[in-house]
């Protein structure tokens, strides 16, 4: 199991995602009505326009095309309540992370052989 934190998905990514057969991105999301969202994420349909930051769905088309990999991919959402400029997480953040995170505990858990 590998772990790797980004402020941003970059093309480089798309090496990492190939090497693994399961990725799963996790970002802060708005307008969210539980405290977390799990889904599945599908390459994009086309190889992007290389940016400075790619969307996970980018990242598997990279991944597929440069490596001929297709990692399986979800997305861990976790709502956020204040996205204004700051340090640190609201309590409600950080309660719904915690749920988030042990979710995805379990959900790796049941990846082991």
């Amino acid at each position: 199991m590998t772990l790797d934190a980004n402020y941003q998905l970059g093309p480089e990514d798309a090496l990492a995602c190939a090497e693994h057969e399961v990725v799963v991105f996790v970002d802060a999301a708005r307008r969210l009505r539980r405290p977390f969202a799990f889904s599945p994420v599908e390459p994009a349909a086309s190889v992007p326009a290389l940016s400075h930051a790619l969307s996970p769905a980018a990242v598997l088309a990279l991944a597929r095309e440069l490596f001929g990999k297709r990692p399986q991919a979800r997305l861990l959402a976790v709502r956020g309540h204040d996205f204004s400029v700051g340090e640190g997480l609201t309590a409600r953040a950080e309660a719904d992370l915690g749920l988030a995170l042990v979710f995805l505990a379990s959900f790796l858990k049941g990846l082991r052989p």
